[in-house]
């Protein structure tokens, strides 16, 4: 932790910043590589200690995974969940897509009076850390992930200048990260994995109770290692410290196997037990996930995936239930985002994106709807005090 203040945003710097996140958005790293190399990134634009990259789940916000650097010690987690899902408190994430803004600083929130947040209270304070500014990652309404910086409590809080850089740096790691997920990489081996869903309970106070034989196999896929360890997923940790609070949660996210999964929990009774539910994610699901990642709108996703089914403008009219040209203005959008001006270029943009590099790669399709890996690969870990949710 460096005790002097930052100098002021660099006009250079951020230009230098945004070319390099550029230069990874061509590589197409996974998202947690990405945000690895982010957090390197950063600095040299907006002084920070810290520097998180989370991804959302964008139908719930929930957060699904994550890379950190220096962030909140494993220890204030519990609390920082609580107050993330079951209190009110400043730039909590839907709050900040409400109002429209990309970027929002603690200390800025409260005018200056920090106390007047919880977060600050009872994690931040108490784990000598300061200022907290979190940016969106989002392409229209649509919120791909986060980036949480902070500064040790002996650092001035972040200026609305810094605020401001974040703000326009953003749009490139959003970039940056949408094309990370259109890779669909899966970096381990698809083991011999459960037909049932996964189960876990637990206790009204929070500690977990039992796991069911597939809700451990679910965990594997989740985390990489040993289901039996003390550690549970981020995701399952959030999706419970939501239900407990508000009574249910779900979110959709990517397995290590390259699986999308739901994640579901439930309120059981009124002292606050919970039972989380793991379970792969619809081929359907997917596939309308994989069109998101293009940026279409529900109409557009909807006609999109008729037109992979084979149908015509007329099939699409009659099952839809809206006119020929309402059908052909939508195709029109579609072919515009994809970059495609044709039935045929659509088909051909999804097999050689979507699916080619993954036959070549050795890979086969699962009975969930997607590939699955041919080879397990190393994980990926960045030198010095960093730690992946």
């Amino acid at each position: 932790m460096t005790p002097s203040n930052p100098a002021p945003p660099n006009g250079i710097e951020l230009r230098r910043a945004q070319a390099r996140i550029a230069r990874l958005s061509r590589e197409l790293p996974d998202p947690m590589t990405l945000f690895a190399r982010v957090s390197d990134i950063i600095p040299a634009v907006v002084g920070a200690d810290g520097v998180c990259g989370l991804t959302l789940d964008p139908a719930t916000l929930l957060h699904t995974g994550g890379f950190h650097h220096r962030g909140v010690p494993h220890s204030h987690l519990p609390r920082l969940l609580e107050i993330e899902y079951g209190e009110e408190d400043v730039n909590q994430f839907p709050g900040l897509v409400k109002s429209d803004r990309t970027a929002a600083g603690l200390w800025q929130a409260t005018r200056h009076r920090p106390h007047a947040s919880s977060r600050y209270r009872d994690v931040y304070r108490p784990a000598g850390m300061g200022d907290e500014m979190r940016v969106l990652l989002r392409s229209g309404r649509t919120v791909w992930g986060a980036l949480v910086l902070h500064r040790g409590g002996d650092r001035a809080p972040f200026s609305d200048g810094e605020i401001a850089t974040l703000s326009t740096l953003a749009p490139s790691v959003t970039q940056a990260l949408r094309s990370a997920y259109l890779r669909h990489d899966a970096v381990a081996a698809d083991s011999e994995l459960p037909s049932a869903p996964g189960l876990l309970m637990f206790h009204p106070g929070g500690e977990l109770d039992r796991v069911t034989p597939a809700g451990h196999l679910w965990l594997e896929q989740l985390v990489g290692t040993p289901a039996e360890s003390t550690s549970l997923p981020q995701p399952v940790l959030h999706a419970h410290s939501r239900a407990r609070m508000t009574g249910d949660a779900s979110l959709r996210m990517r397995s290590r196997s390259g699986r999308w999964l739901s994640v579901t929990a439930a309120r059981m009774d009124a002292d606050g037990g919970v039972a989380v539910m793991i379970q792969p994610s619809s081929p359907e699901h997917i596939v309308g996930i994989m069109m998101d990642v293009y940026g279409l709108t529900l109409r557009e996703r909807q006609i999109a995936q008729l037109v992979t089914y084979g149908m015509s403008d007329t099939d699409i009219t009659k099952r839809l239930g809206i006119s020929p040209h309402t059908v052909r203005d939508h195709l029109k959008k579609v072919f515009d985002k994809t970059g495609t001006n044709s039935r045929g270029r659509l088909l051909r943009l999804l097999y050689f994106n979507h699916y080619q590099p993954d036959i070549e790669n050795g890979r086969t399709m699962g009975t969930h709807g997607w590939f699955t890996a041919a080879e397990p690969a190393p994980a990926q870990r960045s030198p010095g005090a960093t730690d992946r949710w």
